[in-house]
This record gives C-alpha cells, sequence and structure tokens, in this order.
C-alpha cells in the first residue's frame, strides 16, 4: 500500500468515525432525555430515576461509552486532516477536545456507572447521599466537569470552524455544531435535547463528508500541469 493510499484509507477511517461517533453521540444524548425527562436537584437523586429503569440507564452508559471510542479517534483524525492546512486550530482544537473527552469518560464512569451500581445494590438516595456530596465538593472533581464541559465544546468548534476555514466544509457545519453545543448546555427540556442530537448527528456527518472529499495539502497545491503545445 503506497502513501496515497494510505492517506485516503485514513481519511475514511475518520470520516466513518466521525459519522458513527456523531450518531451514536446523538442517539445516546436523546434516548437518556426521552427515558429519563425530569431532571434532579441533587447528585443522589440520580439513584432513584437510575433504579426507576435501570435496563435503559446502563444502555445509555454503554451508548456513550461506545461513542466516546469512537470520538477519540475521529477527534485525532480530524486534526490530523487539518494539520497540513490549518497547524494551530488541529493543535489547539484538537488537544482540548480530547481533554474534553478524556474527563467525560471519566464523568461518564464516575457518575452513570456509579449510580447504576447503587441503584442495582438496592442503595437509596439518603443512603448515597453523604458519598454524592463529598463527590460533588472535592475540587478535582468540579475541574475535571468544567474541563470536560469547556473542552469538548471549544475544541470541537475549534476544529469544526478550524475545517471551513480549511475549505473542508461549509459555514453551516461549524454553525450547527455551535448551535447545538450552546442548546445543549444551557438548556433543558425533551424536545430541545432532541433538537441538540438531531443538531450534532448533521454536524458531524457534515464534518465526515468534508474529511472523506479532502485531498492531501501536497496534492491540492500542485499546480495543473500545461497542456503540451502541437504543431
Amino acid at each position: 500500500m503506497d502513501d496515497r493510499t494510505g492517506r485516503r484509507t485514513g481519511r475514511r477511517l475518520t470520516a466513518g468515525a466521525l459519522l458513527a461517533g456523531g450518531v451514536l453521540y446523538g442517539v445516546a444524548n436523546a434516548f437518556y432525555w426521552v427515558m429519563f425527562p425530569d431532571d434532579v436537584s441533587e447528585s443522589a437523586g440520580n439513584v432513584t430515576v437510575a433504579a426507576g429503569n435501570l435496563g435503559a440507564w446502563r444502555v445509555e452508559t454503554v451508548l456513550f461509552a461506545l461513542a466516546h471510542l469512537l470520538l477519540v479517534p475521529a477527534t485525532l483524525g480530524l486534526a490530523a486532516t487539518l494539520g497540513g492546512r490549518k497547524p494551530v486550530a488541529a493543535a489547539v482544537g484538537g488537544a482540548t477536545a480530547l481533554l474534553g473527552l478524556y474527563f467525560s469518560t471519566v464523568h461518564l464512569w464516575q457518575y452513570n456507572a456509579l449510580f447504576g451500581a447503587l441503584a442495582g445494590g438496592g442503595v437509596d438516595a439518603d443512603a448515597a447521599r453523604p458519598v454524592t456530596n463529598a463527590i460533588d465538593g472535592d475540587p478535582f472533581v468540579m475541574a475535571s466537569f468544567a474541563v470536560w464541559l469547556l473542552g469538548w465544546l471549544v475544541g470541537l468548534l475549534v476544529l469544526a470552524f478550524g475545517a471551513w476555514r480549511a475549505r473542508l466544509v461549509a459555514l453551516w457545519v461549524p454553525l450547527v455544531l455551535t448551535a447545538g453545543q450552546v442548546l445543549d448546555l444551557l438548556t433543558e427540556g425533551v424536545p430541545v435535547k432532541v433538537a441538540v442530537s438531531v443538531l450534532m448527528v448533521a454536524g458531524f456527518a457534515g464534518l465526515a463528508l468534508g474529511v472523506e472529499r479532502s485531498r492531501p495539502v501536497d496534492a491540492a497545491a500542485e499546480p495543473a500541469t500545461p497542456a503540451t503545445a502541437h504543431a
């Protein structure tokens, strides 16, 4: 396999990971809010929520875990694709988004898996409250929570706008992702969260299409070969 074929394969794998990861992310988000529409006022309340439908709670946890497994290589591949065109956006966006995904995974197992385990073990919210209060009051936990939210928000949008500046995608792609991220961060309610999922899937599909259609920088920069003159 020559270098050009390898790069083409890498772009296709990245595009596939972006599309599949984005779809799983959107499905997991919509599934959670449809199955668990009521927000809780304190972390310990998640034990009661999880106990109400433990099977759905665990399905949602697995969906988000699979989405993370795909979004990590997707982010790396997107940053690599941008590297020759917009190296600053690739470095800043890639590093920040990966930090966000890392701490999002920590949160996923620290909260989702923990509450599922407590609910499955018959522990109620009152018994869990001292533990959740200690976790919520820990500065490292709060810092990691902030890095997750801001890292994923900022990193993904830097990469998306970098892809637009590099002419890999149309402007609607970063704008749709921006709308999805901001709505997810600032709003509540099932209809809005489902709309967030639709926006995120559309944005990731746009990124995937742009990466799949992209050409290597050296190929894009090659001047056209002049036509041979004939007598």
